[in-house]
């Protein structure tokens, strides 16, 4: 059989379609695109690490971060930051509480754990610890002194033997209404740093300075001087004369506001106090009350001997610049810094003291000084003025609200000092608290340097979290960032993607 090779040339091969996923990838395209989820692989991975890294350096470096809030609520004040730069004394702060537990009670805590860690940034002498009271009962063993049942605490200082503990309610403020309508605590701040400056400079004080309030004669309630004066590390004390006597360590004592005069016997103690057997050292500070209509020659005998009286009336300021934004401006006033020696350390003398309804104290001779006194242009108004009184018929003077006097012996190497202040308004809470006016700070500083201390006034005031916000306060500011945001942002973004897509197309 013969076989035609010619007829049996093969069949032509069918072409083979290519892989289309294949020959994807291996386009031009797909090769560009590659690049381009790969690059932006890259850069997210890149935020998310610098994220990630950033987070635990801020953990472990609190310092790092930035508080861009309106109040600041998450940095220190200045008073606390020069208080801690100037610490020497190792002291150890206990949280008592695991600190994730801390957190985990809602915002505030967040923001007192912060602060926390700022104050242990300020300062290399103080060490921040976390106790779970849960997992480690025996901790409170150690401090016998603390009242563990009867308070909730959140911290205790220590330095060397001498501690104290910080309740829950030293560190935050709450809603009184709240408190009062539905009997619900909800805190509506935080007081932290006042808290926990008070407490170091109370266990680091080794010595402190015994000031006695007198009571017997009505006086009016002291709470707020005594408040102010323990948290800078005094010690109070309260002695009545009519069964008890002034202790012999006290360097101050105070008569505040009485509704009575003083008897034979007290008026005898305290000049002899004063006189202290030749070595002197002793201050009295005396506040009167403007309300009693009693005389009260006892009190007015042992001012008159150290040259001044208490006028029966009350400083009535006519200088627009000196009246405060109150709803009796003439009466509730501010006043000018006079003595020197005892404004000289304060941070900040542009800030006023205020004085309300303030009795003038006249001064009789040079033995006594003006402390704080009114404008040029200042009337006294009669206690007992009616509505026919007017002030432009009183004669215009400069006013003294606030005077001292020393006598000693007399080469005056040893001295006593009588402080008298017209106004008991001047030591209310709303007074004392107020951070425009400088009435804490100034009390705190008379009271140091006659006591030869250096300590600052440690009065800080509270922040709320409802001041949060970033801190833009101007118009300009927030007009120019919401621009740059919404639009010059966004346009750039669109113009980058154009011009690379036309790159793109004529490649």
């Amino acid at each position: 059989m013969n076989t035609n090779k010619e007829n049996m040339t093969p069949a032509p091969k069918k072409d083979k379609k290519p892989n289309k996923l294949i020959a994807f990838f291996k386009s031009r395209n797909a090769k560009r695109g590659s690049m381009a989820i790969l690059l932006t692989v890259i850069f997210v991975a890149v935020i998310v690490g610098l994220n990630i890294v950033a987070n635990l350096l801020t953990q472990r470096f609190p310092v790092l971060s930035t508080d861009l809030t309106a109040g600041d609520v998450y940095e220190l004040t200045d008073t606390s930051v020069d208080y801690m730069s100037k610490l020497s004394d190792d002291v150890n702060v206990y949280v008592l509480v695991e600190e994730k537990t801390l957190e985990a009670q809602g915002e505030y805590y967040v923001q007192v754990n912060k602060l926390l860690h700022a104050f242990e940034q300020q300062s290399k002498h103080l060490t921040l610890k976390y106790v779970s009271l849960a997992t480690n009962p025996t901790f409170t063993s150690a401090y016998p002194d603390v009242n563990w049942t009867g308070e909730s605490y959140l911290l205790l200082v220590e330095h060397k033997d001498n501690y104290i503990a910080v309740a829950h309610e030293d560190v935050f403020s709450y809603d009184q209404e709240t408190l009062s309508t539905y009997g619900e605590y909800v805190i509506s701040g935080q007081t932290l740093e006042q808290a926990l400056l008070t407490a170091i400079l109370n266990v680091t004080t080794e010595e402190k300075v015994k000031i006695t309030m007198l009571s017997g004669q009505g006086e009016l309630d002291t709470a707020s001087l005594a408040s102010l004066l323990s948290n800078n590390a005094y010690e109070i004390e309260t002695v009545s004369l009519l069964n008890g006597q002034i202790s012999d360590d006290s360097q101050f004592v105070v008569i505040f506001a009485p509704t009575n005069d003083i008897d034979k016997d007290t008026y005898d103690t305290l000049v002899d106090w004063l006189y202290n057997d030749g070595e002197y050292g002793h201050t009295l500070l005396y506040v009167p009350n403007d309300l009693i209509t009693t005389e009260t020659p006892y009190i007015d005998t042992l001012l008159e001997e150290w040259g001044m009286a208490i006028n029966k009336g009350w400083i009535y300021e006519t200088d627009a610049q000196y009246m405060t934004n109150s709803m009796y401006p003439n009466l509730i006033s501010i006043y000018n810094y006079d003595e020197t020696e005892f404004a000289s350390g304060l941070r900040d003398t542009t800030i006023p003291v205020v004085l309300m309804y303030c009795m003038p104290v006249e001064l009789l001779d040079t033995s006594a000084t003006s402390l704080l006194s009114s404008s040029e242009n200042a009337v006294m108004m009669p206690l007992d003025a009616d509505e026919n009184w007017e002030y432009n018929e009183e004669e215009p003077q400069k006013l003294v609200g606030a005077a001292i006097s020393s006598q000693g012996n007399e080469d005056e190497t040893k001295s006593s000092n009588v402080i008298v202040f017209g106004s008991y308004g001047a030591f209310s809470e709303s007074a004392l608290k107020a951070t425009s006016f400088n009435n804490s700070a100034y009390i705190i500083n008379l009271f140091n340097t006659i006591a030869q201390r250096d300590d600052a006034s440690l009065t800080v005031e509270g922040k709320s979290l409802d001041s949060s916000e970033l801190g833009i306060t101007s118009t300009a500011t927030a007009t120019v960032l919401a621009v740059l945001f919404r639009y010059i942002v966004p346009l750039l973004v669109v113009a980058v993607g154009i011009i690379m897509w036309l790159r793109r197309r004529h490649k």
